[in-house]
């Protein structure tokens, strides 16, 4: 067929210039299989059609007068002959390194000029030890290096010449030199390159596996010292027959050769010549004439084929021809079909069935619409260099002066600086009314009595509130606590009432603690007596405030075995070190929430300026009782979280409410009782992007604001406060005003009213809330809901029980909260591992505190629902920072 020579051209052609977007790619994919043409003499009326084949394929990658063209070696048939100390493989070497093509520059060969210097060391390797020998054939390899190599060739000349002989120096000047120059110019290069040929060819022999290849061995990493083994090898080549001296060295030839070209045709950085590099080297083998001929031709190319198989890379073009055709020899079309990348290639004979086309347009070097070069190689690499050194030291500059910040451009601050919603429910002007603890009071009675006139006999179980009182304040977190928990029984007692088998109703008995749970740790004992006397009291609830006597109290309680579940109490420190699996919570603790924190801190917009830009902090001051369980723990957490994540250690106040004897674990920069230190302090700390971190108790605030706009120098300055859940309840209770200069963003544990987020639980418990007590503030408070979330976790506890047509008691009870519960509560998800006291991921909302209309959610992690996959993980403006989760 007439076409089919052209078809093998246009295939050759392709192998030689593949396509540029995919050179690197195909070439990994394995080494092209060498391809041997064959045909008769009556094929074209020529009297060696392979020898005219192979002539024709040469024209098509010759340079031009340009110098432009393929990187090719052409052996003669009077080539073809091989001797005790050359082989084929060696005279392709020296054609392909003394190509001339314009802009690839010229071809390094490393690996092929050090095996060279292996074979041309004509010492006797056996005068004398063979590490002596070694010695020298490393020294003698080094030189060789020196001299083709100007790098160092410069380091050998600033040692002095030639390799320095020690035992030459006799007068001062030789003295000093030998002790100077010669060890860091000659001995340390030549010990840093001998070590590294001894880690690339031995113990990194899998990347480099040439060097196995040549000594014959597998490509395993192996210890020792590359000289040594090259000695070894001397040796071996030195008492083989010449026929197999001859297969050894071309072998180890064709070995060095790939390798050296895998790496040549390689992309690389600031490597302009190796980026013009197109088209793969050549290698045409005209037919052998004689037997001998033959010889050398068939072990060139079997030596070719096993170099392949440990080094597939498509970086050489083989084709040879031969006289006659063989069998299984193919049309030249199939060939061209084959001629592609391949892990192991199989040769290729191909039947000249019709003399090949004229050569016509030669191989193009550079595919102009991939790469167009607009200077020369030199050019290019100046050009580079430039913009490198540019690149550092515009680095440098940045690291020594530090990275410009999101806080120097315009970044809106989180939250806003006015509340886009609607206006908030009115804020009550007088305290928290002894009418309204009796007004929930009244409701958790009313509930009783109920229960008593409609429960079925055997289906009512005790559940007693523990909580506290705060007199004459409106920050307290007792009351919408004590709320939740009579919308929570009366949701529980409804759901029974809907199961006529199994359901359990609940009484509560509702127990105050005194002001700050001072006589928690009595009636914990009244408690603990009445369990005792009455088997149907199933557990306790509540505890809303992290304090010394609420951890007493239960201890007390887990010591007699009742099981506890803790509504809004957050602080590790509350679990007794007894009995503790006895103990389940509601919201999350303290190391959860100050996490979340200090990612706030370190990556929101948050402190302002006079502009209306935010930025992120850099320093924080933060303010701690440590004579408090809850607020010494909360002050520490955030304090090691915000020095691990902004590497900047928080100036820490000590402000001793009470107790002031009590010796914190971490020394505070100051202690003091008078809130009017703490707020001069503050003043004299706020300096650039501050933040203070209020850890003390919400009580002490509002009289912190006041010393420090009347009684410091900073009543003009802007303030950004970040406190945790104790805060929210005086914000939401109106003690403070926020002002112009005060950005206050405090955590919650739930999300407020109205929010698009809120589950359908947290909708209806919300609704129900309103129709009992309107719309206070206070429904956007996190207790409320913790409160009732906790006495519903212990009523479907409880029905669990029962579900099982067992006796309802607390042992039965606490064994099913222990091994863990799954409920979507109306403060969040309530996902329970066995055994674990805290709720997995359990919602953390940071608010942005407004003096009219309703807080601002800046942050929600956590989760809602009981899908992981629905849960909040990032948080930001565009969801750009991750939330921190529980491991």
């Amino acid at each position: 067929m007439p076409e089919e020579g052209t078809t093998f051209v246009e295939a050759f052609k392709a192998a030689v210039r593949p396509e540029p977007r995919r050179t690197h790619r195909m070439e990994r994919q394995g080494a092209l299989p060498a391809v041997v043409l064959c045909g008769d003499r009556a094929a074209g009326g020529d009297p060696d059609p392979a020898a005219v084949a192979i002539r024709e394929l040469a024209a098509y990658v010759c340079p031009d007068v340009a110098h432009r063209g393929a990187r090719h070696a052409l052996i003669e048939p009077d080539h073809l002959v091989a001797g005790p100390d050359r082989t084929l493989c060696d005279e392709v070497i020296h054609q392909l390194e003394r190509a001339e093509l314009d802009g690839v520059g010229r071809l390094r060969l490393p690996e092929v000029a050090l095996l060279k210097s292996l074979l041309d060391w004509n010492h006797d390797a056996g005068q004398g030890g063979g590490r002596e020998a070694a010695i020298r054939l490393r020294d003698y390899a080094y030189e060789r290096l020196c001299d083709r190599h100007k790098g160092f060739m410069a380091l050998r000349w600033l040692a002095g010449g030639q390799q320095p002989d020690l035992s030459a120096g006799r007068g001062l000047r030789d003295f000093l030199f030998i002790l100077l120059p010669v060890p860091l110019f000659y001995f340390l290069p030549r010990w840093l390159w001998t070590l590294r040929r001894d880690r690339r060819l031995l113990r990194q022999a899998k990347r480099f596996p040439w060097w196995a290849f040549a000594r014959g061995r597998e490509a395993h990493p192996e210890a020792g010292r590359f000289f040594d083994t090259a000695i070894a090898w001397r040796r071996r080549l030195r008492d083989a027959e010449d026929r197999e001296k001859a297969e050894l060295m071309e072998r180890a030839l064709w070995a060095a050769l790939l390798s050296d070209l895998r790496h040549a045709n390689r992309p690389g950085r600031l490597r302009p010549y190796r980026r013009r590099r197109r088209t793969r080297c050549v290698v045409l083998l005209s037919p052998p004439a004689d037997s001998g001929q033959r010889e050398v031709f068939d072990r060139f190319l079997k030596a070719y084929e096993d170099a392949c198989g440990v080094i597939p890379y498509a970086s050489v073009v083989l084709v040879a021809g031969t006289r006659g055709v063989g069998d299984g020899a193919k049309s030249l079309a199939d060939v061209a079909a084959q001629w592609r990348p391949q892990r192991t290639p199989e040769r290729q004979t191909a039947r000249l069935s019709e003399a090949l086309p004229v050569p016509g347009a030669p191989v193009p070097p550079l595919p102009v619409p991939y790469f167009r070069p607009v200077a020369r190689a030199g050019g290019e690499l100046a050009v580079e260099l430039t913009a490198l050194t540019a690149a550092l030291a515009v680095t440098a500059w940045l690291v020594m002066t530090g990275l410009p910040s999101r806080g120097h451009s315009s970044t809106p601050c989180l939250g806003g600086n006015q509340n886009p919603g609607a206006s908030a429910p009115p804020v009550p002007a007088s305290p928290a009314a002894p009418e309204e603890y009796a007004q929930a009071r009244r409701m958790i009675t009313e509930e009783n009595r109920w229960v008593d006139e409609q429960a079925p006999a055997g289906h009512v179980r005790t559940v007693v509130y523990l909580g506290a009182s705060r007199g004459n304040t409106r920050f307290g977190s007792g009351l919408p606590e004590l709320r939740g928990i009579a919308l929570g029984q009366r949701e529980a007692n409804r759901t029974a009432q809907s199961d006529p088998k199994h359901g359990v109703w609940l009484k509560v008995d509702a127990l105050d603690a005194g002001v700050r749970f001072e006589h928690a740790a009595d009636v914990a004992r009244q408690i603990v007596r009445k369990a005792a006397e009455d088997r149907d009291v199933i557990g306790v609830v509540g505890f809303s405030e992290s304090r010394t006597e609420s951890r007493k109290a239960i201890s007390e309680l887990t010591a007699a075995r009742i099981p506890v579940i803790v509504s809004t109490s957050t602080a590790n420190a509350m679990l007794p070190s007894r009995n503790s699996g006895f103990v389940h919570r509601i919201s999350p603790v303290n190391s959860r929430e100050t996490a979340v924190e200090a990612a706030f801190a370190k990556y929101g917009a948050v402190v302002g300026d006079d502009s209306d830009d935010c930025h992120t902090a850099r320093a924080a001051v933060v303010v701690r009782d440590p004579s408090d369980l809850y607020s010494n723990e909360l002050g520490e957490q955030f304090g090691a979280q915000f020095e691990k994540l902004t590497h900047a250690r928080p100036y820490n106040v000590a402000y001793y409410q009470t107790n002031a004897s009590a010796v914190p674990a971490q020394v505070p920069d100051l202690s003091t009782g008078d809130i009017s230190q703490v707020a001069t302090a503050v003043c004299a700390q706020l300096r650039d992007r501050t933040l203070l971190y209020w850890a003390a108790r919400a009580e002490d605030f509002r009289s912190f604001l006041k010393e420090f706009n009347q009684g410091t120098g900073c009543s003009s300055r802007h303030l950004t406060v970040l406190g945790g859940n104790e805060l929210t309840n005086a914000a939401l209770a109106g003690e403070f005003p926020g002002g112009d200069r005060l950005r206050l963003y405090h955590t919650a544990h739930a999300l407020p009213v109205g929010d698009k987020r809120r589950t359908q639980t947290a909708r209806e418990f919300s609704e129900a809330y309103a129709a009992a007590w309107k719309n206070d503030l206070w429904s956007n408070d996190g207790h409320a809901a913790q409160g009732r979330d906790a006495i519903t976790l212990m009523a479907k506890a409880a029905s669990t029980v029962a579900t099982s047509d067992l006796t309802v008691t607390s042992e039965l009870v606490q064994n099913t909260l222990y091994n863990g519960m799954n409920r979507v509560g109306a403060s969040g998800a309530l996902r329970y591992v066995p055994g674990d006291a805290d709720p997995q991921n359990k919602p953390v909302i940071i608010l942005r505190h407004f003096d009219r209309g309703n807080p601002v959610p800046v942050l929600v992690c956590g989760a809602f629902t009981l899908t992981p996959g629905e849960d909040y993980t990032h948080w930001g403006p565009h969801q750009q920072y991750e939330c921190p989760t529980d491991q």
